[in-house]
């Protein structure tokens, strides 16, 4: 179990200021990531809304994971996440996040008094309602079988599973405690030919076993659309088509004597703020998050033999760094396709992408022109360099863990170099290497290793980012020599 303190009143240069002392990255609002072998234990006996106010502090289970809570480029994210910290901002009280590895612990946990919500995307069913209260619906999603694509001889794709008729003729795995299971154990009963539910160990999350799925090493799972969405744009052979129920209502868990805490949440989740709030929250992190802004914008025209508007500003800065200018321009490219209006779902800003708190520490303010943008982006990268060259003595090497820093956060890759060691690879080479083990942080069992001190990464997105700027780098050195 992890344990998460969020300030609700804070400055960013004093914020800046203790963070770097507590662990040496600019990392808001979450602390080094611990296992406690056993769990503080909080007051006992009614703990309502009241005694949350007098304590100060909003506790919340959640879990590591793509929709709930993860750390993007040194911060913290998830749809969870942040519409707790909405909701403890409304109360007035810091939020202190805890994760947790599995679901049923969750439910221990909040009973037992140690937390005082469990957000989770947890499923509303009735065997749950009989222990716990809940919410009011968050939203609706429905159960998905994850089924591999079968390639044909023609290229073409074909499925074992066409509808749920055929759920027999694969093994699906799915965990015991999940509204999966039970989903699939109903459908069995109504069958002439039973499904096959194998149970997965308590260990292995969700996100493991679709990749597992991805990758051939079982047939089929089950999970919820709207984390299939957020899935199936990091694998390549996974299908998701396939309904099994369904919509059922999603919310967050509270004990059934926390009768204030319950009525305070779902007045708070009806009003105009928390209805567009939850409404803002979804479209981030299930509507297909993309650059905003990027899509309408049109480039200026640039002279014959360049590669944008900002080339000059490329030169005048990327001397700082001994890089060739045209390393920036591919950074900018990728980042913003030169538009230096661009707001990410992240809430990275301007030509070259920067987080606000990023931005402010290098010198930009909240709306940069494109210079200041790559000025702070060129003082941000030199910072990681400085860093990267006490670990990694090889320039050519050290600038894939620049980049790779740049687009995700330098917490991520310092645990990619631990694992590595860890695994016995080389922790100085990042192809094959740091690399492969970056994106080892996408599963449980390695994610929660004593080295890894930032969690859960979507790994493929720096993983890509390091090769595509690369190969863009390379292109416009061919064009423009």
């Amino acid at each position: 179990m992890i344990h998460l303190k969020v300030p609700f009143h804070h400055t960013p240069v004093r914020l800046l200021i203790l963070l770097a002392a507590a662990v040496g990255i600019c990392l808001w609002g979450c602390n080094n990531f611990n296992r406690p072998g056993k769990a503080n234990q909080h007051e006992t006996g009614t703990i309502d809304l009241d005694s949350i106010k007098r304590r100060g502090t909003l506790i919340v289970l959640t879990e590591n994971s793509a929709s709930t809570y993860f750390l993007y480029r040194n911060h913290p994210r998830g749809y969870d996440y942040e519409l707790a910290l909405s909701f403890a901002k409304h109360l007035g009280v810091r939020l202190e996040i805890k994760l947790v590895d599995d679901v049923d612990q969750m439910f221990d946990m909040l009973q037992n008094g140690e937390a005082d919500i469990a957000a989770s995307n947890l499923t509303i069913t009735q065997s749950r309602m009989d222990s716990v209260d809940f919410s009011t619906p968050l939203y609706q999603t429905r159960q998905v079988l994850i089924q591999r694509k079968i390639e044909r001889p023609d290229g073409s794709n074909t499925l074992a599973v066409n509808d749920s008729s055929q759920l027999h003729l694969l093994p699906i795995w799915v965990h015991h405690y999940s509204s999966f299971f039970h989903r699939l154990k109903e459908l069995s009963t109504r069958r002439e030919n039973p499904i096959h539910i194998e149970e997965a160990p308590g260990e292995i999350s969700t996100g493991d076993l679709i990749r597992l799925v991805d990758e051939g090493a079982i047939p089929a799972t089950v999970t919820d659309e709207n984390l299939a969405l957020i899935e199936r744009a990091n694998f390549d052979h996974i299908d998701a088509s396939l309904a099994i129920s369904d919509f059922e209502n999603i919310g967050w868990a509270l004990r059934k004597n926390s009768t204030q805490l319950k009525d305070e949440l779902n007045h708070w989740l009806s009003s105009t703020t928390g209805v567009k709030r939850t409404k803002d929250l979804y479209s981030k992190y299930f509507d297909e998050p993309e650059i905003s802004g990027a899509i309408t914008f049109t480039l200026p025209k640039v002279s014959p033999g360049a590669i944008s508007p900002y080339d000059s500003l490329f030169q005048i800065y990327a001397p700082e760094l001994g890089w060739d200018w045209r390393m920036l321009a591919s950074i900018a490219y990728h980042e913003s396709h030169f538009n230096p209006n661009a707001q990410s779902w992240s809430g990275a800003y301007g030509l070259m992408q920067l987080m606000p708190q990023t931005a402010i520490r290098f010198g930009c303010t909240s709306t940069p022109s494109a210079e200041c943008s790559i000025q702070a982006a060129t003082k941000y990268i030199k910072y990681l360099n400085t860093l990267w060259s006490k670990r990694v003595f090889n320039d050519r090497e050290r600038i894939k863990f620049v980049l790779a820093s740049y687009n995700m956060g330098q917490g991520h890759i310092i645990d990619a170099q631990n694992l590595a060691r860890e695994l016995g690879m080389k922790d100085t080479l990042w192809d094959g290497n740091v690399a492969e083990a970056l994106l080892l942080k996408q599963q449980e069992k390695y994610y929660t290793m004593k080295c890894v001190k930032h969690g859960y990464c979507n790994a493929r997105e720096p993983v890509t980012f390091v090769r595509k700027i690369l190969g863009t780098f390379d292109l416009y050195r061919s064009v423009n020599d």
